[in-house]
């Protein structure tokens, strides 16, 4: 059975309450090029966080986490002053950013809980060791959903990246037809040139010379290697699609290696039907990095 391929792209949210203590988490995964997690709670996750990056970290495995952890202790007073000064200076500048705006400076208590540093968490209590089962709780569950949406996104990426390969396999056909005939091209043009410089005919032993030509036109066009390389990577990249699984990074490889092909094949040629197919191939090419950059 062949591996589901992933997006890095998703969002999940958890809830639990159980032993006095009510949790929530928001996971966002967004694309990077590695693994990185950052962690924001209030009050602090204390020892469990380790726990809690340990278990991201092995079931998302790449991408940019953002983790959000909120966690309330029920029927605790738990005590949160105010820090006067700070309110003061936040409402201060919000009247002052009205009048700049135009807008109305109708401002309630509500408006000042949502802003940073008006009120001290500094008394709060990070979580316990025994509060994390209830935690994992919520985090398992907005894990689960981030995992779906995943697997959502990247079904969608792998049907468009599988359609991008017949393009590429396009290139290797036309090329294939195109190269021969760049070298009958050559040909004819250097037979132009030289009657163009002895109008009154070809000397003995201009023909060998023309041949001779030819034949270092066509050995240096000579594309069948690359366009070998070319149709082996397609394979290779075709397979990655249908095993699926962490493909991310061998796609990316690979569509560097499609650059790398059908720019050597449109240099050697460089013959203007065949470089005119290599600009296309190379526009699918930056189609699909875009595309593998998204997925796990």
């Amino acid at each position: 059975m062949n591996a589901q391929i992933n997006s890095m792209t998703g969002f999940g949210t958890g809830t639990a309450e159980s032993a006095g203590l009510a949790v929530r988490v928001e996971i966002k995964s967004v694309n990077n090029r590695g693994l990185k997690v950052s962690v924001w709670s209030r009050p602090s996750l204390g020892v469990t966080e380790k726990n809690l990056r340990d278990m991201i970290s092995a079931r998302l495995v790449r991408g940019s986490i953002d983790v959000y952890v909120n966690f309330e202790r029920l029927g605790e007073g738990i005590a949160c002053p105010i820090r006067s000064e700070a309110a003061r200076e936040a409402v201060a500048s919000l009247r002052r950013l009205a009048v700049e705006l135009d807008l109305d400076d109708t401002l309630s208590a509500r408006d000042l809980a949502i802003i940073p540093g008006v009120f001290d968490h500094s008394a709060e209590e990070p979580a316990t060791i025994d509060e994390w089962v209830v935690i994992e709780l919520a985090v398992d569950q907005a894990i689960r959903q981030v995992e779906e949406m995943r697997r959502v996104e990247g079904k969608k990426l792998a049907a468009v990246l599988t359609d991008l390969a017949d393009p590429l396999e396009k290139f290797v056909e036309k090329t294939s037809v195109f190269a021969p005939e760049a070298v009958e091209r050559a040909r004819e043009k250097l037979r132009q040139r030289l009657d163009e410089i002895c109008p009154s005919g070809l000397m003995p032993g201009d023909n060998q010379a023309l041949e001779r030509e030819v034949c270092l036109i066509a050995e240096k066009a000579d594309v069948r290697e690359e366009l070998d390389r070319l149709t082996s990577h397609i394979a290779q990249y075709r397979a990655a699609l249908k095993k699926g699984g962490e493909i991310g990074k061998k796609i990316e490889f690979l569509s560097q290696e499609f650059l790398r092909e059908i720019n050597t094949t449109a240099s050697k040629t460089n013959d203007t039907s065949v470089v005119m197919e290599a600009v296309q191939a190379k526009l699918v090419v930056e189609k699909i990095k875009e595309q593998c950059a998204n997925l796990v």
